[in-house]
């Protein structure tokens, strides 16, 4: 009877290899909202299957399941180690599909790096050449300043438009986007709220405008299209007063200072008067920027620096130098920000990597608190990975 049974499973199990067909994939792995302790993990097969996540620190030392049959998995990580290099591979259908590793959130006193970008949803072949020097600058995550995807922020445009491009730097690196104008084309940017998987730490539970951390820094993202609504500007001013982080950058589509073709158009500028008051207020550092297709930075304004990031990938804009203006041109680019505890250092980069603008930043910063000696090591029971697959999509 025991044979019997074995034979029996035995069989079913294959049976089960044999109508399962091999999965491909047709989108990613990306990865989404990575923090000190946790991920989320996506990717779309050609055919149904369920997902399952191989990853540690070193080796495949945990493992999360999926049995859900789908073409679109998104799969979560917890309690990560904070600064760690976690290797991580995916799975449909018992078929290896990618392994790679990424970067968890550093703890407070780490180095990071982190890229910015904007206006690159077209397929150019200058996006492409970004993407790639992204790859090669190697940041642990990258902002998108919006208009993601041209010309309206269709579903279809996703694909060749944005996954294709970075498919090597998403395997590896997240990216923080913003909604732009376009995106606002189709549906509100519901396409895109279907494709990002980011936080929903506003009281409206939306992810069209959020909030995250990374090491010493808080990072804002606003969805400047809808106004900024009161609700938003209100949620916007108790995000940056909770903040006790070294650094606060904040990041939207339209720039309220630009030297490119929109910088003086009423409705910007009448923006500008309400939103910079709150960056000066809350002692923003840097404020990240597209809209205008082309490089900027300014000097310090109130302590500010607003910086232009809008050659991603489409055609270019002409720039008119403004007395706000430190430096502006028009060319394809990608900016890195270096921070190393009190240090910031931006370069704006070109796609065969030359290097024509940097700015350094110091602040001050307290001397640590020393800490007591401890005078017993502590034995700390190791804790599960926890697994919370994700299904929730939309606003």
């Amino acid at each position: 009877m025991l044979l019997q049974t074995r034979r029996a499973g035995a069989l079913a199990l294959l049976l089960l290899a044999v109508v399962q067909p091999a999965p491909t994939l047709t989108r990613g792995p990306y990865l989404q909202s990575v923090t000190a302790t946790g991920a989320i993990i996506v990717w779309r097969t050609d055919v149904p299957g369920d997902g399952r996540v191989e990853y540690g620190v070193g080796a495949y030392t945990h493992a999360i399941d999926d049995p859900t049959l789908t073409t679109d998995h998104a799969i979560q990580l917890s309690d990560l180690p904070g600064g760690a290099e976690i290797a991580y591979r995916v799975l449909t259908n018992n078929a290896q599909l990618y392994a790679g590793s990424f970067r968890t959130a550093p703890l407070t006193d780490q180095p990071f790096s982190f890229g910015v970008i904007g206006d690159s949803g077209i397929g150019s072949n200058e996006q492409y050449a970004i993407a790639d020097r992204l790859v090669a600058l190697d940041p642990d995550f990258v902002l998108h300043t919006g208009d993601v995807i041209y010309p309206s922020g269709q579903a279809s445009g996703y694909d060749p438009f944005f996954f294709q491009p970075y498919q090597a730097l998403l395997r590896r690196a997240p990216i923080f986007p913003s909604l732009g104008n376009h995106e606002y084309g189709t549906a509100r940017g519901q396409p895109y709220l279907e494709a990002f998987f980011l936080p929903h730490n506003n009281p409206a539970d939306t992810e069209r405008y959020y909030s995250f951390d990374w090491g010493n820094a808080h990072f804002t993202a606003l969805d400047f299209n809808d106004g900024p609504s009161a609700e938003q500007l209100a949620w916007l001013q108790s995000d940056l007063a909770a903040t006790d982080k070294t650094w606060k950058f904040v990041f939207y589509h339209q720039a309220v200072y630009s030297s490119g073709p929109h910088g003086d158009e009423p409705y910007l500028i009448g923006k500008r008067a309400v939103l910079a008051p709150i960056f000066d207020q809350y002692e923003v550092d840097v404020v990240f920027n597209g809209h205008d297709h082309d490089y900027e930075r300014t000097v310090p304004i109130s302590d500010v620096v607003y910086i232009v990031s809008g050659g991603g990938g489409a055609s270019l804009y002409n720039v008119n130098p403004q007395p706000f203006s430190a430096y502006a041109e028009a060319a394809y680019h990608a900016v890195l920000v270096t921070v190393d505890g009190c240090a910031l250092w931006l370069q704006a980069v070109r796609p065969d990597g030359e290097v024509f603008d940097t700015y350094t930043l110091d602040k001050p910063c307290a001397a640590p608190t020393a800490t007591p000696e401890p005078t017993a090591t502590p034995h700390i029971e190791p804790q599960g990975w926890l697994y919370l697959p994700v299904f929730l999509r939309g606003d």
